[in-house]
């Protein structure tokens, strides 16, 4: 496979180099063209003489920053790395690599996280006796010294923290640990979908990035066959963000608890995000859309595996009173009543 993608990244080069195909790249940015930079502006000078003018494109200075950082540079490294290696064409290079730095660095992480927060809610769980006794004790305080409801407020409320924090570091299951999971994803999906941008954007300037844009736009497959356009059917940005609303949906049906009133907000925050990513996924090239779905489907998959009892038991994931034995169908059986009852109400007005 390593030497077929050779030949054929010989064979695209001579494409490329044959003076027949300038008529065809004229009709865009021209991969065969020497690309000049200076303040940001990338000009793309083509080596056929008859040409009258210049096409230049401007990027916007923070986009040149994050585009040049050096973890964008290693993240574009690793997927070109990612391609020569495995051969595999570039739409299949973009879905893979997402899945593997998902399997790698992530998916440990969030067995971490769900460890951390199981941890928490049993804490939390038997740590309600020991409240009750504290509030007790304050109550008998304000009656024997007369403390004002102030005081007895403040009293109970440090007493109820300190017994908490000692009773975190004992177990060593801090709240901060289960966030572990959104400060290592989030810059990793960010360096990624930036170093697969650089890609469809000939950037850096080399002549590799020239021969790897030309292969790009050839690279894709079923109806997204040029991975530097705009996904002409929108599907991908369409599939993407039904899977984060999937996500999001079976994190929520999951539990057998009723959430805070903060976790609703989240909740409603990340919905929101997602519907908001939707429609700015629309202008980007098909190769970054594609990431965006392949590391969403992943993220889906990820999730309903790690809700099976028998899953949690072998990663060693402590059992919760909010856990369920037969998880699938109760989120079926709770999204189903909910239907039902939004009909209902749909129905009555």
């Amino acid at each position: 496979m390593i030497l077929q993608a050779i030949c054929t990244r010989q064979t695209n080069l001579k494409k490329i180099i044959d003076y027949r195909l300038f008529s065809y790249y004229m009709k865009r940015p021209d991969p065969c063209s020497t690309l000049c930079s200076k303040n940001n502006t990338y000009t793309l000078r083509s080596s056929n003489r008859s040409v009258a003018s210049d096409t230049s494109v401007t990027f916007p200075s923070w986009f040149m920053a994050l585009s040049n950082s050096t973890p964008v540079a290693y993240a574009q490294q690793f997927v070109i790395s990612f391609h020569e290696f495995t051969g595999t064409p570039w739409w299949a290079t973009i879905m893979l690599s997402a899945v593997a730095l998902r399997l790698v660095i992530t998916l440990p992480l969030t067995v971490y996280q769900h460890y951390n927060n199981s941890k928490l809610e049993n804490l939390s769980i038997e740590f309600q006796p020991t409240v009750v006794e504290i509030q007790k004790e304050v109550v008998k305080a304000v009656k024997l010294n007369r403390w004002p409801e102030n005081k007895a407020k403040r009293v109970y409320n440090k007493a109820v923290k300190k017994y908490w924090d000692e009773l975190i570091v004992k177990e060593n299951c801090h709240p901060a640990k289960s966030t572990i999971v959104v400060w290592v994803q989030l810059p990793l999906w960010i360096c990624m979908s930036i170093a697969t941008r650089n890609l469809t954007l000939m950037l850096p300037p080399s002549d590799d990035a020239v021969i790897r844009f030309y292969e790009l736009t050839e690279g894709g497959i079923l109806w997204f066959t040029n991975l530097t356009a705009i996904d002409p059917t929108l599907s991908l940005p369409l599939i993407m963000c039904l899977s984060n609303l999937l996500i999001i949906e079976i994190q929520t049906q999951s539990r057998n608890k009723e959430p805070t009133r903060n976790q609703k907000i989240i909740t409603n925050i990340f919905r929101g995000l997602t519907i908001i990513m939707m429609p700015l996924s629309c202008f980007l090239p098909s190769g970054v859309s594609l990431y965006w779905t392949a590391s969403s489907i992943y993220g889906l998959s990820q999730n309903l595996f790690l809700l099976s009892p028998q899953v949690r038991k072998c990663f060693g994931i402590p059992k919760t009173p909010y856990n369920n034995e037969h998880p699938y169908k109760y989120i079926l059986h709770k999204t189903k009543s909910k239907l039902k009852i939004c009909s209902l109400h749909g129905c009555s007005y």
